[in-house]
């Protein structure tokens, strides 16, 4: 079996909102059984976090020594929200996506995914204010287990929902090109009623993620084809305003 966790980590923040330090960030994920982690919402070197590497403080505490870190932003985060020149890549502050797995990774691969081209309008603060639509991607591993090859994506999408939908059938053909059986996990920011139709031929498990103190919605996931999930379950953190979701692959073949 392998144990696989998605977790938004909302820059590590607490549940309270506050900053956390490295270890404060490790004691709040360490003794979960882990073999593979997707993260979301990753912090690598921004001031705004104390300039840790979240994805390696996350990967070590679970004891997973393959890990990979893909930047979906470039930069200070609080100054502004600037795309990578270079798609994944980014030297200095980062943000974005990260696959940790505690077994050998024989290949990785990053994705940008499609975007709404204009700005659109947001309630916030009881005004209406125009953004741009953040860029969004995924990052996918081909790890080899001890039951054979396994390809895990963590991805994090839009939060207009057509936006979203779009973007998660991009997502899905793209990893179906890779070495099956094969899971996307993270937040896809659908709910179930929207996004099983979107993803025909793949598992769903359902658990409430969002938001972690009283959940009301899943929006977080774990998509299988080719493999099947014995059981998946919320759980409940020191971090992030989502909670974790994690499921047990059994590695039955599954046609």
């Amino acid at each position: 079996m392998t144990r696989l966790l998605t977790l938004n980590l909302q820059h590590g923040l607490s549940r309270a909102g506050a900053r956390t330090s490295a270890d404060e960030l490790a004691a709040a994920v360490a003794g979960l059984e882990v073999d593979v982690v997707a993260l979301q919402e990753v912090d690598r070197g921004q001031p705004r976090s104390g300039g840790i590497d979240q994805a390696r403080v996350v990967a070590d505490a679970l004891g997973l020594p393959h890990v990979r870190f893909a930047a979906t932003l470039a930069g200070d985060v609080r100054v502004g929200k600037a795309s990578p020149e270079r798609w994944g890549m980014a030297d200095g502050a980062a943000y974005g996506l990260a696959v940790a797995s505690r077994w050998p990774v024989v290949a990785w691969f990053v994705k940008r995914l499609p975007r709404f081209p204009v700005r659109h309008p947001i309630l916030r603060g009881g005004s209406v204010r125009l953004r741009d639509d953040e860029q969004r991607g995924a990052v996918a591993a081909v790890v080899q287990t001890p039951h054979g090859p396994l390809t895990v994506a963590s991805a994090h999408l839009s939060l207009l929902g057509p936006v979203a939908a779009w973007q998660v059938g991009s997502l899905l053909r793209s990893v179906s090109t890779l070495p099956p059986p094969a899971v996307v996990a993270g937040d896809l920011n659908l709910d179930p009623w929207a996004l099983r139709p979107l993803s025909l031929g793949w598992r769903m498990p359902r658990a409430l993620t969002f938001p972690a103190g009283t959940p009301r919605r899943q929006i977080d996931h774990v998509l299988t084809r080719g493999i099947e999930i014995d059981r998946a379950d919320a759980v409940d953190l020191a971090i992030s305003d989502h909670r974790g979701l994690l499921a047990t692959l059994t590695h039955d073949i599954v046609r």
